[in-house]
């Protein structure tokens, strides 16, 4: 049986390799996207470092350290040991590649008293995914911004919910540049926390405010994967008014087999809405804390407080979902 060898990527994840197969070749079986185009060792697009082992490129051997490592050749590189290997724009399984465009500004929709909808076309003949639940970076003046993106992938077109009330100078000033310019610069996609296949197990959303942006793009994801388990949604705000987009909801009712949602209101009480903060409506809710998938959408001090109430709940800490979980983790 021929010796499999250990391929260990930018130090992120690693794939098996046989001593008869290229890097590339390999990494690509095992879900990883190698930047390519000849295969032959001509265009350079796949060159990279090695850090450890060594390969055989053709018929040169070059050894983690030689003066040729930092420019080999992955498309015709073939291991003779398990290697450590630096290769810039490689994906790991389930990611997609990261761009860097210039998007025109199509419409900017105010939705109610401090969320705006702005809507980014995509350029033409650029191949642009992203998941649903991702979000992308607005490129202004050296510094980049994160939002949700609040649709998903189906075009050429780009949501965004901007919220830009008095407390958020930042916001207002994204705003005023949006509303006076044509373009904007954006990198995408960004997050780990999203949905792509249809899960196995019911899915819960919990969000506040604008976090709402990313959950409208999982929901219509699921509503394209012709989703068959019970989905839940919560959404809290402080008055109904903050409650934009608020006949979205009833319509998944009819798109979605099983769906239903609750709003909750935490300044007044409403008698269309439950009163207090979002979770605590979730909580009374949760039969079996151990079935579904939570998604959180919020800012961080919200997200990290629905988490502790969640898992305090029996909710297993690997079924909450959440990008504060890795842009902004707790010490």
């Amino acid at each position: 049986m021929p010796r499999i060898y250990t391929i260990s990527v930018n130090g992120r994840d690693h794939f098996p390799c046989r001593p008869d197969q290229t890097i590339v070749e390999a990494g690509q079986q095992a879900g990883f996207g190698f930047p390519v185009a000849c295969r032959n060792g001509v265009c350079e697009r796949c060159i990279g470092r090695l850090h450890s082992g060594h390969v055989q490129q053709r018929n040169h051997i070059i050894h983690a350290g030689d003066a040729d490592s930092s420019r080999v050749l992955y498309c015709v590189a073939q291991p003779l040991s398990d290697c450590e290997i630096d290769v810039p724009e490689v994906t790991v399984p389930g990611e997609l590649p990261s761009h860097d465009v210039n998007c025109q500004i199509q419409q900017i929709e105010v939705l109610n008293h401090d969320v705006s909808r702005v809507w980014l076309q995509l350029p033409a003949g650029k191949r642009v995914q992203w998941h649903a639940g991702q979000y992308l970076m607005l490129n202004l003046n050296g510094e980049g911004y994160p939002f949700s993106i609040a649709n998903h992938c189906d075009g050429r077109a780009l949501e965004l919910h901007i919220r830009h009330g008095d407390d958020n100078s930042a916001a207002q000033d994204i705003m005023a540049y949006l509303e006076s310019a044509t373009t904007v610069s954006i990198t995408l996609p960004a997050g780990l926390r999203f949905i792509d296949t249809a899960p196995a197990q019911p899915v819960w959303f919990i969000c506040g405010s604008t976090g709402f942006a990313p959950v409208k793009a999982m929901v219509e994801r699921l509503i394209a994967l012709d989703f068959d388990q019970p989905v839940r949604l919560f959404w809290g705000a402080r008055t109904p008014e903050d409650l934009y987009l608020s006949t979205l909801p009833a319509q998944w009712k009819t798109a979605l087999k099983d769906f239903d949602f609750t709003t909750s209101l935490s300044d007044i009480r409403h008698p269309d809405h439950a009163e207090g903060l979002v979770h605590e409506a979730a909580l009374a809710a949760l039969d079996e804390p151990d079935l579904p998938l939570f998604y959180l959408g919020g800012s961080p001090p919200m997200a990290w407080a629905v988490f502790d109430a969640l898992v305090a709940e029996g909710v297993p800490a690997g079924n909450i979902h959440c990008d504060v979980f890795d842009y902004a983790p707790r010490d």
